[in-house]
């Protein structure tokens, strides 16, 4: 009986690290700031358990479903640690979905905070990275989809983003990679917000009175980095054609006018290909872009015959081109190879980039002569061929 008492004893030792439900708190979004007094700001965004049967929606006399810690310290674990100055409860961040950073804090520069956050296991690097455009505690508290918690809102929309193909994002892992690579740049999405055109459920319309919205989040353009300091930004058509440049466009729509009427042409595929050349004693990049769409819709006045067809798919090979040379020309403004041009060269010549090429990139990048080469398909017309005509 002795020996069946040690045994038992000895297996039912449980778990060292267990966290009990209600003493803990799940964190689904983190927000860091600077202050003026060059405190690193942290915001911890956690779920609010709910009630069987109780949905949140953020209303007058109803639970929101997630609440926001505040707290500061000379360095970030320091500030995340007095988060338990406030929170009753233990932060759990292993469910953390996104890391918003501000401008400013974005602009000093990141690589502090981003040795704690990749030091420290409980932080996962499949998190998203987002850098805010608009003030970071107002868009930790916008919640304009049913009271839902906006860390979880953006994750939402991250997931979608190959249905637009319009910015560039980055989860912690691969932020970490770029930041640490000399042969790229770092670059993730950007987050705002605006007043959205849906009244809250709480307000009551009164004549003359402005209605009260909600703050809707988007997630759009594109951070750049040089280092580990965030040097601007590239907008819609810019992040496009970064997106085309690293082979990352899978969907998306491209928009174009013919005969003063216009076409959407649905993206199914794409292919993009880069090649560092020497000629003449000159380096080259030369990007090569293959598409193929659907058109999606046309007004009444244009046509589908062979000829059309044709000029159709040559005015979608010159917008490509278009959007790829403008990421180009913003990124060469602002000398930030987050192309990966540097990568390919490297690639292409090992042995001049180790002797000469990767101490003068950033010197050679920035006036680097590309070429860009696009071949344009359209596959198919949908379920109709010609528009609808009105009688």
């Amino acid at each position: 009986m002795l020996i069946l008492s040690l045994l038992l004893i000895v297996s039912c030792t449980g778990c060292w690290d267990l966290r009990e439900a209600e003493e803990t708190g799940i964190v689904l979004g983190m927000g860091l700031d600077r202050n003026k007094e060059g405190n690193i700001v942290v915001i911890a965004q956690t779920v609010v358990p709910q009630a069987p049967g109780v949905a949140g929606s953020g209303g007058a006399g109803e639970q929101k479903t997630f609440h926001n810690w505040y707290s500061n310290g000379k360095t970030i674990f320091d500030a995340v640690r007095n988060l338990t100055l406030a929170s009753p409860n233990t932060p759990f961040w292993s469910h953390n979905k996104v890391y918003i950073i501000s401008e400013n804090l974005a602009r000093q520069g990141l690589m502090d905070v981003i040795d704690f956050l990749e030091r420290d296991p409980e932080f996962k690097q499949s998190a998203w990275i987002l850098i805010a455009q608009e003030n970071l505690q107002e868009i930790m508290q916008s919640s304009g989809n049913m009271g839902q918690a906006p860390a979880q809102i953006l994750n939402d929309i991250i997931q979608r983003r190959d249905r637009n193909s319009k910015y560039a994002i980055s989860n912690l892992g691969e932020f970490i990679q770029q930041l640490i690579s000399n042969e790229t740049q770092a670059y993730t999405a950007g987050v705002t917000f605006y007043q959205g055109l849906m009244k809250e459920q709480d307000t009551v319309s009164i004549t003359g009175q402005e209605a009260k919205r909600a703050k809707e989040l988007r997630v759009m353009n594109t951070a750049i980095f040089k280092g580990d300091k965030l040097v601007g930004w590239f907008n819609l058509e810019e992040s496009r054609g970064l997106l085309w440049i690293q082979n990352k466009v899978e969907q998306g729509l491209i928009v174009l006018e013919m005969l003063h009427h216009n076409m959407s042409f649905e993206i199914l595929k794409s292919n993009s290909k880069l090649e560092a050349l020497i000629k003449e004693g000159h380096l080259i990049m030369k990007v090569q872009v293959k598409v193929d769409v659907n058109i999606g819709d046309m007004t009444p006045g244009n046509k589908l015959d062979e000829k059309h067809i044709k000029e159709a798919e040559a005015l979608l090979a010159n917008e490509i081109k278009k959007q790829v040379l403008s990421a180009v020309s913003r990124a060469q403004g602002l000398n930030s190879d987050v192309l990966g041009f540097g990568k390919v060269t490297h690639r292409s010549f090992p042995k001049l980039w180790q002797e000469e090429l990767s101490q003068q990139w950033s010197e050679i990048f920035k006036d680097l002569e590309v070429e860009v080469a696009v071949e344009a398909h359209i596959r198919g017309t949908g379920l109709i061929s010609n528009p609808l005509q009105p009688k």
